[in-house]
């Protein structure tokens, strides 16, 4: 029984470990807006912090940041990777909302697969939201250096009022 275990979890681990991932570009132009870094820091804004447990080192820095902007809320951030990552981005951007007096996030607008690839790429959207919410913006950084060869970095900011 226990060598058919460990035979059966072998198998389970090679083929998680051999599923690649793919990220397709599927921009929405409605959203994209370029503002320079000295115009989002000159609004209210806020970063997010993020934890890394495991780090292969493709990804060498990354930043994702929120502004409020009258109806507003700017998004910027970048995912940096090292010489040799040949896609770079992020494989999500979600903007959640919460009422104030609320306790529970829900997902206002989602980004999927924003990337290029190069080993850097940065992204700047504006996207309109409605008043009396709190606003946050969850993304996960995303490098490749081959198809065996990636790293996702989960980051969420703080959240801004409107």
């Amino acid at each position: 029984m226990k060598k058919f275990l460990s035979v059966f979890l072998t198998i389970l681990m090679a083929i998680c470990c051999l599923n690649p991932s793919y990220a397709f570009a599927a921009g929405n132009s409605e959203f994209d807006s370029e503002f320079t870094q000295q115009e989002f820091e000159s609004l209210e804004h806020t970063y997010a912090v993020s934890i890394q447990p495991y780090n292969s080192g493709l990804i060498v820095d990354k930043n994702l940041g929120i502004a409020k902007s009258n109806n507003n809320l700017l998004i910027t951030g970048f995912t940096s990777g090292n010489s040799s990552v040949v896609k770079c981005g992020f494989t999500k951007v979600i903007v959640q909302r919460r009422a104030s007096s609320s306790a529970s996030w829900s997902n206002y607008k989602t980004f999927n697969d924003l990337y290029s690839e190069s080993n850097y790429y940065k992204i700047s959207k504006s996207v309109p939201v409605d008043k009396g919410y709190q606003y946050r913006v969850t993304a996960t950084h995303y490098a490749k250096k081959s198809l065996l060869s990636t790293q996702k970095i989960d980051a969420t900011t703080g959240y801004l009022s409107f």
